[in-house]
């Protein structure tokens, strides 16, 4: 159960698309008292990709990140190169550079 007013439940589909020359039946059932919480009831219908929702900014969002999490990546593997050109694994000095 949730406490919050805006809550939303999502509840059956349809298999394919909405034709406008077909009439459609839709069966409701009151089966709690949403007035009584001072809530309201509305049908909506909404469109949905594969994944669910059809969110594209935050994909979008995704994306970026990864792209950040890449260019850090490359960030750090350059450094690393760059700290380890030119030294010899056998050296002391080098290897106690390398412990943490």
């Amino acid at each position: 159960m949730e406490s919050l007013k805006d809550f939303v439940k999502l509840y059956g589909h349809l298999d394919g698309p909405l034709r406008k020359d077909k009439e459609y039946v839709i069966a409701l059932y009151d089966n709690w008292a949403s007035d009584k919480l001072a809530n309201e009831k509305y049908i909506v219908f909404s469109e949905v990709g594969t994944f669910g929702g059809k969110n594209f900014i935050l994909s979008y969002f995704f994306g970026g990140a990864a792209a950040l999490t890449l260019l850090v990546l490359l960030f750090f593997c350059v450094g690393f190169c760059a700290f380890i050109k030119g030294r010899r694994i056998e050296e002391e000095s080098y290897i106690q550079k390398l412990k943490y």
